[in-house]
């Protein structure tokens, strides 16, 4: 009975150290404090909870919970060797997460410093966002018909240099016949990405990171995984077409949503490429 009543002392003394009496003295600066941080921890939520890193923060939260437990009751063993992982924690999180960390850095500058791009996002009218949009789905559409695989990557904010480096350089206008060429089955190109930068056909054959969601279907071949891959990794919008089945599927954020028609798929382009609710409405009501 006495250990029970020691070990209810411990806790409550812990709980009302760490918990009771940093609440009572919180101030604006501390409010501020914690909308920022819990800002960065749903961001870093967002990004890893679909990835292996997720499953990785999952235990290194529970051995930061075990040190406080052994350090709140007193266990001396316990705690030395929970309180020597949690002093290189910050090395072994850099180094297991070096990837993640490096695509999370990439999206929050590609976020945050995005207003640089306002004036040249303007320079781009209405028309050349649509006429664009009107080829890629065009293009989507007659390679479903023909059951020609695809998978073509717009950039967006997130620039993508490395994929296009491994790819061949075609610096082409963006047309229905450069990528129905470019996705026929004989040619030597139609295995790997196309990626579409500033409304032009930037290169081809690239070749994109797979995604390691298990989330996704099983079924799903490279291509989509890959789709996946891209969109986890970048801002970029992806579409693929199945070579299996001719489905037609849009990749964003890590999302793969399917089952596109050639109506469906101009709206949501539309949406995706402008951020424009109010116009992409409109254009459902047509």
């Amino acid at each position: 009975m006495d250990f029970f009543q020691v070990l209810f002392d411990r806790l409550t003394n812990a709980f009302s150290e760490y918990v009771l009496t940093p609440i009572m003295n919180i101030g604006v600066i501390d409010i501020i404090d914690i909308l920022l941080l819990t800002y960065i921890f749903y961001v870093v939520y967002a990004h890893v909870r679909e990835r292996r890193a997720g499953t990785l923060m999952l235990g290194l939260g529970i051995l930061y919970i075990l040190h406080f437990v052994s350090g709140a009751l007193g266990m001396s063993a316990s705690y030395a060797i929970f309180d020597a992982f949690y002093q290189i924690g910050a090395i072994v999180v850099l180094i297991v997460f070096r990837e993640e960390i490096c695509d999370l850095l990439d999206k929050i500058g590609s976020g945050m410093f995005s207003l640089r791009n306002i004036g040249k996002r303007q320079s781009h009218t209405l028309a050349s966002v649509t006429a664009t949009i009107a080829v890629l789905s065009d293009t989507a559409v007659e390679l479903s018909r023909e059951r020609t695989g695809a998978l073509i990557v717009v950039e967006r904010n997130s620039k993508l240099g490395e994929y296009i480096k491994n790819g061949v350089m075609i610096d082409g206008v963006l047309s229905c016949e450069l990528l129905g060429n470019l996705f026929y089955n004989h040619s030597p190109l139609h295995d790997g990405a196309v990626i579409i930068r500033d409304g032009k056909v930037c290169a081809a054959g690239c070749i994109l990171p797979s995604s390691k969601s298990t989330a996704l279907p099983k079924e799903l071949g490279t291509r989509h995984r890959a789709a996946v891959g891209i969109s986890e990794q970048s801002d970029a919008v992806v579409i693929v077409v199945s070579e299996e089945t001719g489905g037609i599927s849009i990749a964003n954020n890590g999302v793969l949503k399917r089952g596109y028609t050639s109506g469906t798929l101009k709206d949501d382009l539309f949406l995706l490429l402008t951020g424009d609710n109010g116009k992409s409405a409109k254009r459902k009501g047509k």
